[in-house]
């Protein structure tokens, strides 16, 4: 059977190896194996080779070649240039070297190294040199990330194809441009999205309009495969490619560096890392969407929530209604039984609680769309008409208003942070009663879990205040802005999601000033965005005659 057996040259090569010279290039280190088997009478040999793997990674195609072939008892002797082609993970190599090759029947040669398995003595140091060889993986490692780091702080692109929607500059491959073919795409995304529809939705509208996915794009036109690459359903697009594409912030023109990183030097398993190490650096290409499309999606996703299959459109007012009262959202309930305009929304609270919680708020979709349709027409036509009354009368309200919320919030932060000064002296001299005996170990237990739970959540909710505060003390009423916007939308005729989260920012619902009537006046307060409040709530009359054919809201507006 040994003269059936072939005798393996190998040889490897990682793109740190290609860096630090010719000398362990695939074509040398071929010479050299090739002189050293027809030196040494080694005949049948077949050259296998891997290039651009890393010695840390055993999932590489000619090496599996290789443990195919000794599966198969075809491998009398495996010959390497040195240990480091093996591999640079000292564990697993050992166990090649010490175990598995000598239980197979395979000699094995390390040309530089001096190794041969057939010299027991030569094998002595092969755990110090793995153990090199490893750490030099190491080393190699964060001289690689270190530098990716820096070209991530310069705004570079960390090589790779280009996002969906651009292309490599053709003078500059580093740099990327908006592709003419799948840009449009993108925006399109966008747009879907801001209008309401959820990513898988806007992955089935793609796909009725046969417009062909990412993966396929890139292997028509470039010739790339892709490991999810599927060329028999090119049209087809899954809700996640379209949730990549919509959390992407390099469509603002950022470039969004170090997004994904190896588990380690050994685990080359890619996990996505927090936002908050991630390094981002803005305005680096040109955008396909503006900061203010892309703050309109995300508060779109962030509050969308599944619709029901009978339903046939989401709930436009999502995240944005909330009870005067309890502050908790308002639930729209409707369903496939019910008229259109009997859909109406109603207080969680007292959905869930009951009324001695909280009370209803009912108000029907139809009569809000009616009331915020009719107010943004109102506020809008008063701000491109009246440009400078409009300007003076905002700045002047809400510098009131800023002032009044910006002291609110600091006496909640000071509130907050004593106590959570006072649970930390309090735990402190639990823990010392607990030590002098004072206390029982029981009472130490309970009396510590309450503590540490009171002190999380103002561990969580500090922060927040402090973001809110800082909020307010850098955004003074922006009137310039929605003053451009609202000579951007001089008619119009229907609500849409986007509009509403274009120019409204939260709507408060008053409970009926009569309780159950369906004639009593209802506060509702609309919270517009760059200007808050525009003037005192309005008093909304729903007139609900018991004969009439269909509902009809009068929106009765203060002069």
């Amino acid at each position: 059977m040994a003269s059936q057996k072939f005798n393996i040259l190998y040889g490897r090569l990682s793109q740190e190896d290609d860096r630090a010279g010719d000398s362990n290039s695939i074509v040398n280190q071929r010479l050299l194996l090739e002189r050293y088997a027809q030196a040494n009478g080694f005949e049948k040999t077949i050259f296998l080779a891997d290039d651009g793997y890393s010695g840390t990674n055993f999932d590489r195609p000619s090496w599996k070649k290789v443990i195919e072939m000794i599966e198969r008892d075809e491998v009398e002797t495996l010959i390497v240039k040195d240990m480091s082609r093996l591999g640079r993970e000292y564990l697993q190599v050992g166990q090649l070297t010490e175990l598995y090759l000598p239980a197979k029947g395979v000699r094995f040669i390390a040309i530089n190294d001096g190794v041969d398995s057939l010299v027991e003595s030569s094998t002595d140091f092969n755990p110090i040199r793995n153990w090199a060889n490893e750490l030099h993986a190491k080393e190699s490692s964060k001289k690689v990330r270190a530098v990716k780091k820096l070209q991530a702080e310069r705004g570079e692109r960390l090589g790779g194809m280009p996002p969906y929607g651009y292309r490599k500059r053709s003078n500059d491959t580093k740099a990327i441009v908006p592709d003419e073919d799948t840009a449009p795409v993108v925006q399109r995304i966008f747009e879907l999205c801001a209008s309401g529809k959820g990513p898988n939705q806007i992955a089935r509208i793609l796909t009725d309009e046969k417009i062909v996915n990412p993966s396929n794009y890139w292997h028509r036109k470039y010739g790339i495969s892709h490991r999810h690459l599927d060329t028999t359903r090119p049209y087809n697009w899954s809700g996640s490619t379209v949730t990549g594409i919509l959390n992407n912030k390099v469509y603002l023109g950022h470039m969004q560096g170090l997004r994904n990183t190896s588990i380690s030097y050994k685990n080359k398993k890619h996990i996505l890392r927090p936002e908050s190490e991630q390094i981002l650096v803005e305005n680096t290409h040109e955008a396909l969407v503006s900061q203010e499309r892309w703050d309109i999606v995300q508060t779109v996703r962030q509050h969308k929530k599944r619709t029901p299959k009978q339903m046939d459109e989401p709930n436009m007012f999502s995240g944005l209604v909330y009870c005067a009262d309890c502050g908790k959202p308002l639930v729209l309930h409707r369903a496939s039984t019910m008229k259109k305009t009997r859909y109406n929304f109603q207080c969680y609270t007292f959905g869930k609680r009951g009324k001695g919680n909280c009370s209803p708020h009912h108000i029907r979709e139809m009569d809000l769309m009616k009331i915020v349709l009719d107010d943004i027409r109102r506020v809008t036509h008063y701000a491109r008409t009246q440009e400078r009354q409009f300007a003076q009368y905002i700045n002047q309200k809400n510098s009131v208003e800023l002032r009044r919320e910006m002291n609110v919030l600091q006496k909640e932060l000071g509130a907050m942070r004593k106590r959570d000064g006072e649970l930390s002296m309090l735990f402190k001299r639990l823990y010392e009663d607990h030590v002098l005996g004072r206390v029982t170990a029981e009472q130490f237990r309970m009396l510590s879990s309450d503590y540490n739970t009171e002190q999380k959540v103002l561990e969580d909710a500090i922060p927040e205040k402090d973001a809110r505060l800082e909020k307010l003390k850098a955004s003074a009423a922006n009137v310039e802005s929605f003053i451009e916007k609202a000579k951007r939308y001089t008619a119009i005729d229907e609500l849409s999601p986007e509009l509403l989260r274009l120019f409204i920012q939260r709507i408060e619902v008053g409970e009926r000033s009569k309780k159950y009537s369906r004639s009593a006046s209802q506060s509702v307060r609309i919270i517009y965005r760059d200007i808050g409040v525009m003037d005192r709530p309005m008093e909304v009359k729903v007139m609900q005659p018991q004969d009439a054919p269909a509902e009809k809201s009068v929106v009765q507006i203060p002069a």
